[in-house]
């Protein structure tokens, strides 16, 4: 099961640097932008959702293992940062960019505010702290790790 969850995360590794940092950038070259945006969100929701499957089940795979090196590089505290940052990309903040692009109401932006390009900029950079992150996670997890 570790093997698998292993090349799994290698996947969404894969799938998250390429949706994020080669087919998204295409889309917006080759589309009209509201079109690109609307697919690009598809793709970014997808590539969230089999992130928080993923990662889930590497946790669950590593709390399995509670005696082995996992514990005690901390990896799982890792994990769980990653988890966190997927969930409040996918379910707070892209609510808000959803509703700056259809002009409706949503309970954070009417509490915080803020322009699209604000959300946008925070959801940029919880995007690229999770490509990192993996990154650092999917070489734990094949064994090369940094010491």
């Amino acid at each position: 099961m570790k093997k698998l969850a292993g090349v799994l995360a290698g996947a969404w590794l894969g799938l998250q640097l390429g949706v994020g940092y080669l087919v998204a950038p295409v889309l917006f070259q080759n589309l009209e932008r509201m079109q690109a945006g609307a697919l690009a969100g598809v793709l970014f929701t997808v590539t969230a959702y089999i992130g928080l499957f993923v990662w889930l089940l590497v946790y669950f795979t590593g709390r399995s293992e509670q005696k082995r090196a996992y514990t005690r590089a901390h990896t799982g505290k890792w994990i769980l940062l990653l988890l966190a940052l997927l969930a409040v990309n996918q379910f707070l903040i892209t609510p808000v960019i959803e509703a700056h692009k259809t002009g409706t109401a949503n309970w954070l932006l009417t509490l915080l505010g803020g322009s699209f390009g604000r959300w946008h900029g925070t959801s940029t950079i919880i995007y690229m702290v999770c490509s990192v992150l993996g990154l650092g996670l999917v070489f734990r997890l094949v064994k090369m790790e940094w010491r």
